[in-house]
Parts: structure tokens; sequence; C-alpha cells
């Protein structure tokens, strides 16, 4: 009966023994077949995607936003007082120089010139007589200074007489087109009042503004092409260029003259594209434009050990599909894929694309 008691236990204690020392077993030799099978460290080296691209010849351009204006322009104004009393031109008429626009009425200018024109004979009469006088000895120099004075005041009244009669008639300074007729007959019009404006077409410019960065690639004579709000292209050159910059935009003003267009008009919105020097540059996708932590904008590249190196560019010109940027070298390996992912001076593991140079790098 006391053995039977005890049995039961032993097994039990005989069974837990013989089970550590399996597990036991088991571990070593799960350990033993890890040591003989090593995991693969993983690596640390980023992978990218590389286009070798090639640099192309750009030809660069600059656009301006701008105005057409004509040649040049005037105010009409009136030089003497009085009713109109003729209108012999129209608004919106062609004009040539000195051509009559309409008359004042004279008032009595016409018979102060006859009696003005009557003083001076008079006078110079009396100089004639106080010229031979003196010769004979009858008068002395004061009485012959005073006969020249009222001769020369004489001419000088009709003088202004003349010029009086000749400002009531309201005259063209040049050629051009009458605009902003301001004038009706029979209405009075004092000096100084504004009559007309006459715009010359004979040549037609545009007038823009160029930021400071760009005013050095511009000089007189460079060519353009002027996109006028209708959609007419109009060849033009540069004409002038400013050298004091607007103290509040910091532009110059620039000054293009047009080739002739289908229709004149003056301060209509237009687009100016201007011709600049050919460089080389690299076509890429905006996307890939970088900006590092001084503000500079730059491309991530790859040099000859593959690793990150920045590279410093500036826009040369813009389309649609892309950007062309200089800057770069002739060739260079421009990382596409996972720039983000890596920084300057990393070491890279890269897969290289096919440089296609009928689209830009990086699409």
């Amino acid at each position: 009966m006391s053995k039977n008691r005890f049995a039961g236990p032993a097994i039990a204690i005989i069974i837990v023994v013989l089970f550590v020392v399996w597990m036991a077993s088991g571990s070593d030799d799960n350990q033993a077949q890890l040591n003989s099978n090593p995991q693969p460290a993983k690596s640390l080296i980023a992978t990218v995607q590389v286009v070798p691209s090639e640099s192309r010849w750009v030809n660069q351009s600059l656009k301006i936003n701008g105005i057409t204006e004509a040649k040049r322009s005037v105010t009409v104004r009136s030089e003497a007082n009085g009713k109109v009393v003729r209108l012999l031109k129209e608004q919106g008429q062609i004009i040539k120089k000195g051509d009559v626009i309409a008359e004042l009425d004279q008032q009595d200018i016409p018979a102060r010139l006859k009696q003005a024109k009557a003083f001076v004979d008079q006078t110079r009469l009396e100089y004639e007589g106080a010229q031979k006088l003196k010769g004979q000895g009858l008068q002395n120099e004061v009485q012959l200074a005073g006969a020249l004075t009222n001769y020369e005041q004489a001419k000088a009244q009709l003088a202004g007489l003349e010029l009086q009669q000749a400002n009531t008639a309201i005259r063209a300074p040049f050629n051009g087109q009458i605009e902003n007729m301001n004038l009706e007959l029979g209405s009075f019009i004092r000096q100084g009042d504004a009559i007309a404006e006459i715009y010359d077409y004979s040549e037609l410019k545009f007038v823009g503004a160029v930021s400071e960065k760009d005013i050095s690639s511009l000089k007189l004579g460079q060519t353009a092409t002027v996109e006028l709000i209708n959609g007419e292209l109009a060849p033009a050159k540069i004409s002038y260029i400013g050298s004091v910059t607007n103290a509040a935009t910091r532009t110059f003003s620039v000054e293009l003259r047009l080739n002739p267009v289908n229709r004149n008009v003056s301060g209509v919105t237009s687009v100016a594209t201007i011709d600049l020097e050919r460089d080389q540059g690299h076509f890429i996708s905006p996307a890939l434009l970088y900006i590092n932590e001084a503000g500079v904008m730059g491309l991530k590249t790859l040099d000859q050990s593959n690793q990150v190196i920045f590279n410093e560019v500036h826009i040369m010109h813009s389309e649609t599909e892309g950007v062309w940027v200089g800057g770069l070298p002739e060739k260079a390996n421009i990382i596409v894929v996972g720039q983000g992912f890596v920084n300057i001076g990393d070491e890279t593991n890269p897969t290289f694309n096919e440089f296609d140079s009928t689209i830009a790098v990086g699409l």
C-alpha cells in the first residue's frame, strides 16, 4: 500500500526531468543550426534611379509684358481766345503737319493789323528821313535813335498782331491721326484749352519693364517678336534701354520699335519675346528642382563615385513639357527617382535609365 502511494509522484518527476533534458538538447540543435546558417546583413546604401542627361543648345528668350504706344502723341491746345467759327477736321481723320483743324473768330484783329501796318510805314519813313537829316548835320544821334525806336516798336506791334491772327487757326504739329477731339462749332474756347490729341502712327512702339537681373542681357538692336492682343505677331527691335531703375518696382524701362502692323492701336496690352544669346542647357521636369538650406535652387546628381552632389542651376527657358536649366556640366547623372531619400554626400546604388532627348528628364 505504501509502495503504490509513492509510485505516482516518482513517475511524474521522471517525466518532467526527461522533458527538460529534451528541450535543452533541441535548443542547442537550433542554435547550432542558426550559427551554421547566418542571416545576410541588410544594406544601408540607398537605391536611386538616374538618367545620364546630355546638354543641348537652347535658344534663350525673355518675355516682357507691356503696352503698345504711338511713336509720339500730343494734346493740341488753343493759343488764343475766341469762338469756333470753322471746323475743318473730324475725330479719327488722318492729318498732315500744318493742316488746320479749326478756326476761331478773329474779332478786330484784321482792323488792328491794318492800323499796325500803316504805323510801320509811317515810322519807317520817319526813320529814313532822320537818317538823311543826320547825314546833313541837321539832327543829332538822340533824335535818330528815337526815330529808330519808334520804327522797331511799330514792327514789333505788327508781328504780335500777326501772331495773334495765326493763332486763331489751330494747326496739326505733325502728321498723325486725330483722337479725343473736344471741339464744337460755335463753342468758346480760351487760351490753353485742350482741343484734340494727335497720335503719330508712322511707327508703333512697345513699352515694357525689365527686372534688374535681366537688364544686363539686353542691348540696342536686339531682335524680338511682339504679340498683340488680337494674336498678331510683329517683328521688333530694341530701341531704348533705361539706365535708371524704378524705385518702386526695381525695374528698367525698355522700348521696342515694331514693324508695320495691320491696325495701329495705342495702349493695348502686349507681350514681347526678346531673343537672347544661345547657350547649352538640360531639359528637365520642374519636379526635379531642389531648394537647399541656403535657399539655392539646384539638382541632385551623382558624381563618378555614385555619391550625391548638389548642382546649382538657373532656369533658362520654360516650356509646357518642362524647363531648360543651365549650370550643369555637359553630361550629368541626374537623380530622377529617390532624390528625396538621399542627402548630399550619400553613397548610392544607382539604376541607370536611358536618356531620351525628345522628352524632359524625369518624365
